[in-house]
């Protein structure tokens, strides 16, 4: 049995992993939406390129091989707002089961995101959210994090 001090295991994810981190992600909004209004079957397919794309990160924290979380994450060049000089790591879609489990869960996937993101060029990372999730949001601020942006739209018609 996990300890709460025991951190979970992280490895790249895998095309089985698929099923777990689509439902993870679902249960961080309504109706099977993430914080940003994605449909889950768009996640999943969003996912899926990700995990077969060789050059992103995607990492799933396990207890006992039982996904607990995820992380997918790209490098690319720094695009406004986020401006600045070098190769961003560019964090989308960030998860956790239970709001409890940042520290555990969500600290093992960014010590092993940063490392990753690092060999691979990048010399920022920044994590997206979609608001909404005061937890999350709390976990990345005291995880060393800075808010640089906080975004609103609206359709017009």
């Amino acid at each position: 049995m996990m300890t709460a001090e025991t951190r979970p295991g992280v490895r790249d994810a895998l095309p089985t992993d698929l099923a777990a981190m689509v439902a993870l992600g679902e249960r961080v909004g309504p109706a099977g939406r993430g914080p940003g209004g994605e449909p889950a079957e768009s996640r999943r397919a969003r996912l899926a390129a990700l995990v077969s794309d060789l050059g992103a990160v995607v990492l799933v924290a396990t207890d006992e091989e039982v996904v607990q979380g995820y992380l997918a994450a790209a490098v690319g060049d720094p695009a406004p707002p986020h401006g600045g000089v070098g190769p961003v790591g560019y964090v989308d879609d960030l998860a956790v089961g239970e709001g409890y489990d940042w520290w555990r869960v969500g600290g093992a996937l960014l010590a092993h995101a940063r490392s990753r993101l690092k060999e691979a060029g990048a010399v920022r990372m920044i994590v997206t959210t979609g608001g909404g999730d005061p937890v999350k949001q709390a976990f990345l601020w005291r995880s060393g994090f800075t808010l640089i942006t906080e975004s609103y739209e609206e359709s017009l018609p």
